[in-house]
């Protein structure tokens, strides 16, 4: 009698184009080419990224509209599919994950994954829909099966700041480096930009106050550089609005272009003229370690946590203080005046091949059983 396919079941809010959505369709489509069981379950069927999932994944639509409400979909979903194991990802799915597989009475592990520092989100949130959330998570997480941390620097905020058994708890890189990836940053851009003599910085990202992109628009207005640099950001958020007035304030907005989200931002990483990452805080961010991979000049700041890890203490690329605009701007300057050898910066990102990680993970989901 053949014996049945393991059975992972990765739970997310939706598929929007973000860091840990993307995280989830790389695993998933790894999983299923090895021959596991995969459904991605969604509270919403949505996002960007839908048509980046294998075939040969279920996608589950609990179709709810709220984190709370999709805990009873959830939990007749484990008491149906049965699945060995559920991953989820992203606070508000964590807490549901946790609960309904403690009151659905099946013999599912839950394990969550943790990609952003708890202790310096905790002091950023300011909605109070954000704030449940956050407190919630504070009591729930410590009922998971297993935590996974996304960086070392994560999985020690995990530890202290929830007081659990570090015993409890994992890190797991992010899988970001795949074929795919390779041959997208070979495509051609499409933005005339990137075809004249003006140097191109370029930043990826929700438009957040995590991702704190007034600092880099007040480090690009400072810049004093002949030919003038252009600044390009990619990606969607509620900061939309802020930047363009913002850049307008300070007289830059013909030289800064928002496109809002691209499904290949390696294009753009591999033909810019620096990568700037300014955030506040981050867990392991992968736009940083694609920007690595291909081969993009890179300019960071050393925000709690992950970029120290990627960029090991600022020996592959310069680190600046979290909101420090001069220091940004100074490192900008110098990456885009010095000839830097960017050719052995894809090495690096090496270690973060999803066959790699997601052995990482496999380990993690079944401990008991050889990685397969």
């Amino acid at each position: 009698m053949q014996q049945q396919p393991q059975h992972i079941a990765l739970y997310v809010p939706s598929l929007r184009g973000g860091g840990a959505e993307r995280v989830i369709v790389r695993l998933a489509n790894e999983f299923v080419n090895r021959d596991y069981a995969v459904d991605i379950v969604l509270v919403k069927n949505k996002g960007e990224y839908l048509d980046d999932v294998s075939s040969s994944v279920s996608i589950v639509n609990l179709d709810t509209r709220r984190f709370l409400a999709a805990v009873p979909a959830l939990i007749q979903y484990l008491r149906s599919a049965r699945p060995d194991v559920l991953l989820s990802t992203i606070d508000s799915a964590n807490v549901a994950a946790i609960i309904a597989g403690n009151v659905s009475f099946v013999d599912t592990r839950v394990i969550v994954r943790i990609s952003n520092m708890l202790s310096s989100k905790e002091k950023a949130l300011d909605h109070p829909k954000h704030k449940i959330v956050h407190w919630a998570a504070q009591q729930i997480y410590p009922f998971a099966n297993h935590i996974i941390g996304v960086s070392n620097g994560v999985s020690e905020d995990v530890i202290s700041y929830l007081e659990v058994d570090p015993n409890l708890v994992t890190t797991v890189y992010n899988p970001v480096i795949n074929e795919a990836l390779i041959s997208l940053k070979k495509k051609s851009v499409g933005h005339p930009w990137f075809d004249d003599s003006n140097p191109v910085i370029l930043a990826v990202g929700e438009l957040s106050e995590q991702k704190d992109f007034q600092t880099l628009i007040r480090a690009f207005a400072i810049i004093d550089r002949t030919p003038e640099p252009r600044l390009v950001i990619l990606g969607e958020g509620e900061k939309r609005e802020a930047l363009i007035h913002l850049s307008n304030e300070l007289g830059v907005s013909d030289r800064i272009d928002l496109p809002g989200f691209v499904n290949n931002p390696y294009r753009y990483m591999s033909k810019c003229d620096a990568f700037v990452l300014s955030s506040k805080w981050e867990g392991c961010p992968n736009v940083l370690i694609e920007a690595l991979a291909c081969d993009a000049p890179v300019v960071s700041t050393n925000c709690p946590s992950g970029p120290n890890e990627i960029l090991q203490n600022g020996s592959i690329a310069p680190l600046v203080p979290v909101g420090d605009t001069e220091k940004m701007a100074e490192k900008i300057l110098e990456t885009l005046d010095c000839d830097i050898d960017c050719s052995h910066y894809a090495n690096y990102a090496e270690r973060y091949r999803v066959e790699n990680i997601a052995d990482d993970y496999l380990t993690v989901l079944f401990p008991n059983k050889n990685v397969s």
